[in-house]
């Protein structure tokens, strides 16, 4: 088994955004700034996302200012951000308590302030979704001529990633987690390389996989008090020749160098 490890990467990824901040506040005199909306301080998966995104930027030295509303304040907050110039990204923090609002308070983060890329008219790809692509290529994995796979349609993964891999020119199948268990063991078996985007704990088992795949989970929820992938634990301890994510440090730190990315690129767009 060998393990596909974003954090290996994210010491290159990151180096490079530094000297980017560098210049960026020596030759233009643009210091970066991210504001962070959320609205469910008992979420902890929400709560842990929010500071790793606090860790890094701070790593950067880019400024991050987090916000954590009642929902009915999000909407006047999320305006004054957006005219707010000393801010250059925003992110609204999902799942919403009341998910019904997530299409209009998106809406209302400008395309050049969207670096979460989740806006219907957004300038940058969805951070999680673009993660996944670096990590694959970071690992030099081929895609090409190879039957792909994406578990979950989820609008923060799931969807953006397969509209990513169909501009690639490659073909992709999906499946959701509420299809039949043999539909879905059928569909993982036959797949060559699986991006599970579900959350939804132990979705994927050792029965269903089969030598030489490749699986990439990026899936999130709370179990027993901990954040889980979709992947069974038992898969971590298979024979199969598999490459895989690990429990920790797959997807999750690319995504977050995918978001200060999509910051620096938005912030060069407008300098």
């Amino acid at each position: 088994m060998k393990y596909l490890k974003g954090s290996e990467l994210v010491e290159y990824i990151s180096e490079r955004q530094s000297k980017q901040v560098r210049a960026l506040v020596h030759s233009k005199s643009i210091k970066p700034k991210l504001a962070i909306i959320s609205t469910d301080p008992d979420n902890s998966a929400i709560q842990t996302y929010i500071k790793l995104k606090t860790k890094r930027a701070e790593e950067l030295r880019i400024d991050l200012e987090h916000f954590e509303l009642e929902q009915a304040q999000c909407e006047q907050k999320i305006k004054d951000l957006a005219e707010d110039t000393s801010v250059h990204g925003i992110i609204l923090q999902l799942p919403l308590k009341d998910p019904s609002q997530t299409d209009h308070l998106l809406s209302l983060i400008p395309p050049e302030k969207d670096v979460d890329g989740m806006g219907a008219s957004s300038f940058v790809p969805p951070a999680t979704a673009q993660a996944v692509l670096w990590l694959l290529a970071g690992y030099n994995i081929d895609l090409n001529n190879k039957k792909l796979l994406v578990v979950g349609r989820g609008r923060l993964v799931g969807a953006p990633l397969i509209k990513l891999i169909e501009a690639q020119g490659l073909q992709v199948s999906s499946i959701d987690e509420c299809d039949s268990h043999e539909a879905l063991s059928l569909a993982v078996k036959r797949a060559d390389i699986i991006i599970s985007a579900a959350g939804s704990p132990s979705l994927i088992n050792e029965n269903m996989l089969r030598d030489s795949q490749v699986i990439i989970d990026c899936g999130t929820s709370e179990s027993g008090g901990k954040l889980v992938g979709d992947l069974d634990p038992e898969v971590y301890n298979s024979k199969l020749d598999l490459k895989v994510t690990p429990q920790i440090g797959g997807v999750g730190p690319l995504t977050i160098s995918c978001l200060f990315e999509n910051l620096l690129h938005l912030i060069d767009k407008r300098a």
